[in-house]
């Protein structure tokens, strides 16, 4: 019967030391997953006197895109003591993570905690856990332990964040110069470099165009007309025809040069200033114009003064 005893208390603390909590909460650009399992608070280990810290959270796993960063809301509840007690207070990321900790309401980051177990009401403390600025997760499930201890009063809860795919590009000029001439009535090359800058590949890329004023007559197209395919971090030089109508009148216009992808998730723009000059043809026209002008005028003083 002794025996006995003995093996049920080895298992009993056993399962005690091992308790842990899955939890998760959110902030900014995060989002929790629905239909998740309710945080359950496992045993905490108790001290010799039944002392116990007791680590709670709402939300379980927390789902968010590749870049962002995690926020983490956890309740603490020191149950059992007399006295008010000092907590530290640690994290355990994965491999390329950071984090902080920082009391529920205000932004001095912390390491310990003083918790009074006479309150009635727990602390709540935030982890932040984000990537390195210089890295960029790969897509999948991370998990992030925290930990609370004093003395022989500890627990430790553990965090999941489902990091998922960042669909982004962008377009710019090949130049790095947002403007360009065209000549009214002509072809005029442009040309623009479309960059995939998310952490998934791009599928099925279409290219608009949109001008300012909405003059009529002018027209903008593109070779390749469409991207079947672009890879993280590979980019496309694209050739932009512009043709301004050719009564288009001389001046500066904003056109807009615009990238999606069939499924919608990724989209890019760039505006471009466009000074559209008029053929050279008319311009001499123009001065054979004026140059008749002003020769039928003196000619015309010219009878005049004999009389």
């Amino acid at each position: 019967m002794k025996g006995l005893k003995l093996l049920v208390s080895l298992v009993l603390t056993a399962f005690a030391t091992a308790g842990s909590l899955l939890v998760v909460h959110s902030v900014a650009l995060a989002k929790p997953v629905e239909n998740v399992l309710s945080a359950a608070e496992l045993p905490a280990q108790r001290s010799p006197t039944g002392e116990e810290i007791k680590m709670n959270c709402r939300y379980p796993v927390l789902s968010s895109y590749a870049g962002s960063y995690f926020s983490y809301s956890i309740d603490l509840e020191y149950v059992g003591g007399k006295e008010p007690r000092v907590f530290d207070l640690k994290a355990e990321v994965p491999q390329g993570f950071t984090y902080s900790i920082y009391p529920g309401y205000e932004s001095t980051e912390i390491a310990a905690i003083r918790i009074d177990p006479n309150k009635g009401y727990p602390e709540t403390i935030k982890v932040t856990v984000r990537p390195y600025v210089w890295l960029t997760p790969e897509p999948g499930e991370y998990t992030v332990k925290v930990f609370a201890s004093s003395g022989e009063v500890k627990n430790s809860i553990e965090l999941k964040a489902i990091v998922t795919a960042k669909y982004d590009m962008a377009v710019e000029p090949s130049t790095g110069r947002f403007n360009t001439e065209a000549t009214a009535g002509q072809d005029n090359y442009f040309k623009i470099i479309v960059k995939n800058t998310g952490t998934a590949p791009l599928e099925k890329i279409t290219f608009g165009s949109s001008i300012t004023g909405s003059p009529s007559g002018w027209s903008i197209t593109f070779t390749p007309d469409k991207i079947d395919t672009l890879g993280v971090g590979d980019k496309r030089e694209v050739q932009v025809n512009i043709k301004p109508a050719r009564k288009t009148i001389a001046g500066d216009y904003m056109v807009t040069i615009s990238a999606d992808t069939e499924a919608k998730n990724a989209f890019a723009s760039a505006s471009i200033r466009v000074t559209v000059l008029v053929p050279t043809i008319w311009g001499w026209v123009g001065v054979g114009i004026i140059v008749l002008v002003i020769a039928g005028l003196a000619v015309l003083f010219m009878r005049l003064g004999r009389r």
